[in-house]
C-alpha cells in the first residue's frame, strides 16, 4: 500500500505561518536565490501547460471502437479528471507560487525596512 500524497500547499502555508510568527527565518540572499529558482521553474511549468493545452484538441481516430476508446483514454490523461496533466501541472504551479510567497517575504521585508530607515534618516536631516 502506498502512502497518501502529502499536501504540499498546506506544508508551505504552514512554513509561511511560521515565518509570520518569527519561528523560522531565511537569509535574504538565500531567499532571493530560491525565488529565482522558483521563477525559472514556474516559467518551465507554464510552458509545459501551454504545450499541453493542445492535447485536449483530439481529432477523429477512426470509427473502430478501439480507436475511440484509445482517443478517450488519451483525452482523460490530458484533461477532465483530478489526475489529468492539466490539473497536475496547475497543482505544481500552485505549490511553487506558495513557496515564492515564503521566499519573497525576506527580501521584500528587507527592502521595506531599508525604505523606512532611509525615510527616517531623511527626516532627521531636512534640507540636505
Amino acid at each position: 500500500m502506498t502512502d497518501p500524497q502529502p499536501n504540499l500547499i498546506a506544508h508551505w502555508q504552514e512554513l509561511n505561518a511560521q515565518a509570520d510568527a518569527g519561528t523560522i527565518t531565511i537569509p535574504p540572499d538565500v531567499a532571493a536565490k530560491c525565488d529565482a529558482a522558483c521563477v525559472a521553474y514556474l516559467a518551465h511549468l507554464n510552458d509545459m501547460k501551454r504545450k499541453a493545452s493542445v492535447l485536449n484538441e483530439t481529432k477523429s481516430w477512426g470509427d473502430l471502437k478501439s480507436a475511440k476508446d484509445l482517443q478517450g483514454r488519451f483525452l482523460r490523461l490530458a484533461t477532465g479528471t483530478d489526475r489529468s496533466l492539466d490539473i497536475i501541472l496547475q497543482q505544481h504551479i500552485d505549490v511553487i507560487e506558495s513557496m515564492r510567497m515564503l521566499f519573497r517575504r525576506y527580501f521584500d521585508d528587507t527592502n521595506a525596512t531599508d525604505d523606512r530607515t532611509s525615510a527616517n534618516i531623511a527626516a532627521l536631516a531636512p534640507g540636505s
